[in-house]
């Protein structure tokens, strides 16, 4: 699933403060945009479909990416043997408005997937899934850059400022740092363990963590809508506890950063991440949104085998991103 890095997710939305000893520092600007806030009146300039739009309300977007290594293939030709973006979600800040919300979109989504070359330099593109963007790269800075281009793109040329990675192999690890996370069951994962059964009420213990997250087959009609459903639960739940910890204990956010510092990857400065999550702690949260449209069976992957396919609605788009930044235009 996940994911969901979820976890990470969830910690980032609380915001991971002050890493200023860990982190390490971009040399400059970078692909995902220029370091430093947007200013309010600052015109951006999206093309969604046959329509284009801007706006000019001071948004900033942050890229939330759980992997997983189901994708990598041993002896795959060079430059394409990374793992897979289970889980993909933006933290949207307005700051213009004073609002703020998570915007989870589905691993499945086909979308034109930037293709990299063994230098990571893009030789085109490929109708895929947009979790299949962070397979191609020599190495994690490439990945996870081609996955946040795949999701500029995705979104009309959104300027995405940076990224935050986490393994969902790793989430036990997040769930552990804050002493387990309480769920509602509403799936039948029995098959996972006996008593996560549908209406029961669980804290999930660190080893339930990551099956919780991306059990899919055998799961309902086995699609990624209810995993998704149930990375949101999770996340929500996380945010929760932390924000309430946080107002009682301001140094809980380090204690957690201090557990979990050596699973994660950012290209984010700590100055900004702790800006950010000053600034967030006091706006209105809209929660999670998801973009509506058709998931079916088809082979449009590298691997020629059926898989899950979602093909987003463009109104949806649209409207998502209309309702937080106030888009307008043709």
């Amino acid at each position: 699933m996940i994911v969901l890095l979820t976890a990470a997710i969830a910690v980032f939305g609380v915001g991971l403060v002050l890493f200023e000893r860990h982190m390490r520092k971009p040399e400059g600007p970078s692909d995902t945009g220029e370091w430093g806030w947007h200013e309010s009146g600052e015109e951006i300039r999206l093309k969604i479909g046959d329509k284009r739009l801007t706006y000019t309300d001071a948004v900033d977007a942050y890229l939330v990416i759980g992997t997983d290594a189901t994708g990598s293939k041993p002896g795959a030709q060079q430059g394409y043997n990374g793992s897979m973006a289970d889980f993909l979600m933006l933290l949207m800040v307005n700051r213009t408005s004073g609002r703020f919300v998570f915007i989870q979109l589905d691993r499945d989504t086909m979308t034109n997937v930037p293709i990299l070359d063994a230098d990571g330099k893009e030789i085109g593109t490929s109708k895929e899934q947009l979790c299949i963007a962070h397979w191609y790269g020599q190495n994690e800075e490439q990945r996870n850059g081609n996955t946040v281009t795949a999701v500029s793109r995705l979104l009309g040329g959104l300027p995405i400022k940076g990224y935050y990675t986490i393994n969902m192999k790793d989430m036990d690890k997040v769930n552990h740092a804050v002493g387990g996370v309480q769920v509602k069951i509403e799936d039948d994962l029995t098959y996972i363990d006996p008593s996560m059964r549908p209406g029961a009420t669980v804290t999930l213990a660190d080893d339930q963590v990551e099956s919780y997250l991306r059990a899919r087959r055998h799961v309902g009609d086995g699609s990624n809508t209810a995993r998704m459903r149930r990375q949101r639960q999770y996340i929500q739940n996380l945010y929760t506890l932390v924000t309430g910890r946080l107002k009682e204990n301001p140094n809980y956010i380090n204690e957690i950063y201090d557990d979990l510092s050596e699973v994660v990857d950012s290209d984010l400065p700590a100055k900004e991440l702790s800006q950010l999550t000053a600034e967030i702690m006091k706006f209105e949260n809209l929660g999670f949104k998801t973009i509506e449209g058709e998931s079916k069976k088809g082979k449009g992957s590298y691997d020629e085998i059926v898989h899950a396919e979602f093909y987003p609605e463009t109104e949806s788009i649209l409207q998502t991103l209309e309702e937080f930044t106030g888009l307008s235009g043709e």
